[in-house]
Parts: C-alpha cells; sequence; structure tokens
C-alpha cells in the first residue's frame, strides 16, 4: 500500500503564510510520486488535506480506512502519529504584549520536550483541534490528549479540554496577574 512520507522544517515554520510540511506520497516499492507542501492545518484536518492535495496537485487523496471510519478525523490523527513526533510534558506560559490598539494582551508559550516552542493567542489556546494544529505547524510535534479525543459531543469535549488546560497553563508572573489569588480556575 502507498505510504506518506512528512518532513518538517523550522526555518520555513516561522515565516509568515509558511507551509513548513512537505508531504511526499511514496508507492509500494519506495518509490516519490510527488509532494506538496503544507501548513499545520492542512496536514492535520482530513478534509483539508484532501482540498489541499487536490489544489496544489490536481490529485484526488483517497485512504479508504480514514473515509470508511466511523470519525474520518481521529483515523487520520492514528495514520500521522507514527509520522510525527509526539509533542509530550507540554507547559503553557502567559506572556503579554502591549498592542497598540488593544492594549495589553496575552499570547501562550507552549515549550516541551526540548523542541521548539510554538506561541498560540488565546483563542486558539482554547480550541483543542486549532491547538493542535497550531502546535504541530510551529513545532513539528502532534500533541494527541486522549480523554479529549474519546469524546465526540462538543460541550463535553471542551470542559474536558479546559479540564487538561488547567494541569498545563501556569498563571501569569505577579508582576502581570490581577491579582495574588484567582478564584477561578
Amino acid at each position: 500500500m502507498a505510504t506518506l512520507r512528512l518532513r518538517w522544517s523550522e526555518h520555513e515554520a516561522r515565516k509568515p503564510y509558511a507551509r513548513p510540511f512537505m508531504v511526499s506520497f511514496v508507492d509500494d516499492s519506495g518509490s516519490d510520486l510527488g509532494s506538496v507542501a503544507l501548513n499545520g492545518s492542512d496536514l492535520l484536518y482530513w478534509s483539508q488535506f484532501g482540498a489541499a492535495v487536490a489544489a496544489l496537485s490536481g490529485e484526488l487523496f483517497v485512504f479508504d480506512s480514514v473515509d470508511s471510519a466511523a470519525d474520518p478525523q481521529r483515523a487520520w490523527l492514528e495514520r500521522l502519529a507514527p509520522l510525527l513526533p509526539a509533542a509530550d510534558a507540554i507547559s503553557v506560559t502567559p506572556r503579554s504584549t502591549f498592542d497598540h490598539e488593544r492594549g495589553r494582551v496575552f499570547g501562550f508559550v507552549v515549550a516541551g520536550d526540548g523542541a521548539a516552542e510554538a506561541v498560540v493567542d488565546a483563542p486558539t489556546l482554547l480550541e483543542y483541534q486549532e491547538f493542535q494544529a497550531a502546535l504541530v505547524h510551529q513545532t513539528g510535534r502532534l500533541l494527541r490528549v486522549p480523554s479529549v479525543e474519546a469524546i465526540d459531543d462538543g460541550a463535553p469535549r471542551r470542559r474536558a479540554w479546559l479540564q487538561w488546560l488547567r494541569r498545563v497553563v501556569v498563571r501569569p508572573a505577579s508582576d502581570e496577574a490581577m491579582t495574588a489569588t484567582w478564584p477561578w480556575r
């Protein structure tokens, strides 16, 4: 069966409008059938992957085992997981900057396992799949949280993600925190 080969470029990941993933399509004999360059979202989201491959190559990409799965997105992540290093033991640290239009705003620095750091905004932090895509884009590492992925319903899944985040997001430094104690964590 034909396979995929992935290569991530840290240099490319830092550029605006980057496509840091080179996805090569390989036949059974190991011959390269062609490649496309993708960003993190196009790689991780099953439907976006197919659309990106079609747009960049003019070819349809079909994986029957993914398309026929009860949850194609989860099946796609299972296919990708062996091709990408895992993002383990991450920590998320708020860091504020001053924006001339919005005032002080926090971004979140994601670090772990000696990999490149990622920086995400608050909306990205709070959405599991968006966070996954941003992290893989910026670090080349795939975050999987089985306790979140096991939940199909949107509201309970979001609660599970926020519960998981509570363990990895560090409070702002005392000079940036609103108060010494924060009762809503």
